[in-house]
């Protein structure tokens, strides 16, 4: 997988946590064991963003994190995703993609402190 894919796939996650608080989507998808699992949290979680897109944001930075989202390169990416065969390499795709997830959404919400102040 590219570089660029695992990146806007992150960066859909961070938005989601920094927005909503819910980690979940970051944490089902970091211990999927399987492909098909691994698809079906990412659903979940582009739908939950799809939604959260048609209303304001309270959180400034994660709205605009969310205008710059390349879905197509996150379609790319769940392409490949169903194409990986060996369990070891999902699990190291979906520790990536959750980890860098986790890193942007702390950026997002360490911005959002800083705005308040």
């Amino acid at each position: 997988m590219e570089y660029w894919e695992i990146e806007e796939v992150s960066k859909a996650l961070a938005v989601l946590v920094a927005e909503a608080g819910n980690y979940g989507y970051v944490d089902k998808l970091g211990y999927a064991p399987s492909k098909d699992l691994a698809i079906f949290y990412l659903k979940e979680a582009l739908r939950d963003l799809h939604s959260m897109m048609s209303r304001d944001f309270e959180n400034k930075e994660a709205e605009k994190a969310a205008k710059e989202i390349k879905f197509e390169q996150i379609d790319s990416a769940l392409q490949k995703i169903s194409g990986v065969s060996d369990r070891k390499e999902l699990r190291e795709l979906t520790s990536l993609i959750a980890s860098k997830a986790l890193a942007k959404s702390a950026r997002l919400k360490k911005s959002e402190i800083r705005e308040v102040k």
